[in-house]
C-alpha cells in the first residue's frame, strides 16, 4: 500500500577522459573536473577515474570496473587529440551504452578527435552517442541527460522478469508477444502464472491482512460504493498478486481477468491500481507490450505511468480521452480523496469488481505505446498536458471508470493514422527525448506526432 510514487533508483554513469601526454593535460583535466560537475548537478551519480587515461589496455580496464560496478552506461570525454583505437577496443570489448563527449574547446582539439573518433565507430559500425559542447551548456546536459536515463531502461529491462498471468483475451492480436523476439530486442524473459495460482493464494490471504487493506481504503480514499463481499475478494486479489509478485522476483506484469476471475470471482481493476501505486508495472488483458511500455516510461521518468484505453481523439481540440476498466493508479490522482471506488459494469463480468473512479490530475505528460509492424517494433511517442475535469463528465464513457484527458503538443490525425493498439500509457513529466534515445539504443523506429 504505497503512500507515495516510487522511483527507481538513481543512475550511474561512469566517466573516462582521455588524452596523450603530449597534448594540453590540463585542458583535459579541466573538461572532466567541469562534466563530472554538471552530471552531478544534473541528478547522477558519477563513478571517475582518478586521473586521465592515456593507455588502451587502462581505458578497457576502467569501462570493465565501471560496467562491474552497476554503470547504466559510460561516457568518454575527449580531453585533446586522442588514440582512437583506445575507443574502438574499449567498445569492443565492454558491452555497454557508451557515449563520446567532445569539448567546445579551441585550444585542445578535441571536436578534431571527435570526427576521427565518431568516423571510426561508424566504420567499425560500433554502436554510440556522440555530443558536442560545452559542460556548462544546460541544452547539452539535458540531451546527455536523455541518453543516460535511456541507457538505464536499457540496463533496467535486462535485470527483469515479466510475467504473464493468464492466457491471451478475447482475440486481442496486438497484446500478444513473441517471447524469442522480446529475449532478443529486451534482453528480457518472460514468464507464465496461471490463473488458478492467483485465486487459490487469494483465497489463503488471511482475514486479518484483507480487514487491515479494507481499513487504510476506508481511511485514505473518497466514497466507497462497493458490496463487502465484492470488496473483499478485490483485495484477496491484490494480497495474491503483490505476494506471488515478490516472491518469484517480478516487476513487470501482464495479467488477465477477462473471463476467469471477472466472471467467477472478481475483476482484478483494484489489484492492478493498487500494484502499479506500490512501483510494480503491471497491464491488464495481458498485453505484454503495455507492460513493457509502461516498464521503460517507469525507468525513464523515475516516476508512475499508467495503462488505460483510448477512447476519443477530440481532433479539433487536440484532446486525447484516455478511459480505463477501472485499474489506473491511484498515484496519479490529485489526491486519493478524490479517487472513489464502485462497482464493476455487470457487462463486464457476473462477479464484478471493485473500480477506481477518479481524473488524471494536471500536469506535463508523455505518452507512448509499443506495437509491432511486419514483425519490427515501433514506438508511437508524445507530449502533453492533462486536463482535469468534472467527474460528471466521465458519462460521455463510462460513469464508474478512471479517465485521463490529454491536450496533444503534436498532431491528433497523424495519432490518428499510428494507432496501432486498444491501449495506451501515459507517464508524468516531459521524456520525449529519453525515448528517443531508448530507441536508438534499441532500433526500434520511434513515431512522433510533432
Amino acid at each position: 500500500m504505497s503512500t507515495e510514487n516510487v522511483s527507481v533508483e538513481k543512475r550511474k554513469v561512469g566517466l573516462i577522459t582521455l588524452s596523450l601526454p603530449r597534448e594540453r593535460t590540463d585542458l583535459a583535466a579541466n573538461f572532466e573536473k567541469n562534466a563530472h560537475k554538471s552530471l552531478l548537478s544534473a541528478g547522477f551519480d558519477i563513478i571517475a577515474n582518478d586521473g586521465l587515461i592515456f593507455e588502451t589496455a587502462q581505458c578497457i580496464a576502467a569501462a570493465r570496473k565501471y560496467a562491474d560496478m552497476g554503470a547504466d552506461c559510460i561516457i568518454i570525454l575527449l580531453g585533446t587529440w586522442v588514440f582512437t583505437p583506445s575507443i574502438v577496443d574499449t567498445l569492443k570489448k565492454v558491452d555497454i551504452p557508451f557515449g563520446i563527449w567532445a569539448e567546445d574547446n579551441p585550444g585542445s582539439f578535441s571536436l578534431t578527435a571527435g570526427g576521427i573518433v565518431h568516423g571510426s565507430l561508424d566504420e567499425f559500425g560500433l554502436k554510440h552517442r556522440f555530443f558536442y559542447g560545452s559542460p556548462g551548456s544546460e541544452e547539452l546536459i539535458k540531451e546527455i541527460s536523455a541518453f543516460i536515463r535511456a541507457a538505464s531502461a536499457v540496463k533496467d529491462l535486462k535485470e527483469q522478469k515479466l510475467c504473464v498471468v493468464g492466457g491471451r483475451v478475447m482475440g486481442m492480436y496486438t497484446t500478444m508477444a513473441d517471447i524469442i523476439q522480446i529475449k532478443n530486442v529486451f534482453d528480457l524473459e518472460i514468464e507464465h502464472v496461471d490463473s488458478l495460482r492467483v485465486y487459490l493464494e487469494a483465497e489463503r490471504a488471511s482475514s486479518e491482512e484483507v480487514l487491515k487493506i479494507k481499513k487504510w481504503l476506508d481511511d485514505k480514499f473518497g466514497k466507497i460504493e462497493v458490496n463487502e463481499n465484492i470488496l473483499e475478494k478485490s483485495i484477496r486479489l491484490y494480497i495474491a498478486l503483490k505476494g506471488i509478485f515478490k516472491k518469484d522476483g517480478y516487476s513487470i506484469a501482464a495479467v488477465k481477468c477477462q473471463d476467469e476471475m471477472i466472471n467467477n470471482y472478481a475483476s482484478s481493476c483494484l489489484a492492478v491500481s493498487l500494484l502499479n501505486d506500490d512501483g510494480f508495472s503491471v497491464s491488464c488483458e495481458t498485453d505484454t507490450n503495455a507492460a513493457l511500455t509502461m516498464r521503460i516510461l517507469r525507468s525513464i521518468s523515475g516516476g508512475i505511468s499508467l495503462f488505460g484505453d483510448i477512447n476519443h481523439i477530440d481532433l479539433e481540440k487536440k484532446i486525447l480521452r484516455i478511459v480505463n476498466c477501472g485499474s489506473m493508479p491511484t498515484l496519479m490522482a490529485d489526491n486519493r480523496k478524490d479517487v472513489d471506488l464502485k462497482l464493476q459494469y455487470e457487462y463486464m463480468g457476473k462477479a464484478r469488481g471493485a473500480t477506481t473512479v477518479f481524473c488524471v490530475k494536471e500536469s506535463p505528460v508523455t505518452m507512448a505505446r509499443l506495437s509491432r509492424v511486419n514483425g519490427r517494433y515501433v514506438l508511437l511517442a508524445e507530449e502533453g498536458n492533462t486536463q482535469k475535469v468534472g467527474k460528471e463528465r466521465f458519462k460521455e464513457a463510462r460513469e464508474n471508470w478512471p479517465h485521463a484527458f490529454i491536450m496533444l503538443s503534436g498532431d491528433s490525425h497523424k495519432l490518428v493514422e499510428n494507432i496501432r493498439s486498444n491501449h495506451m500509457h501515459v507517464c508524468f513529466g516531459s521524456h520525449l527525448e529519453g525515448l528517443r534515445e531508448f530507441c536508438k539504443l534499441k532500433d526500434i523506429e520511434l513515431v512522433c506526432l510533432s
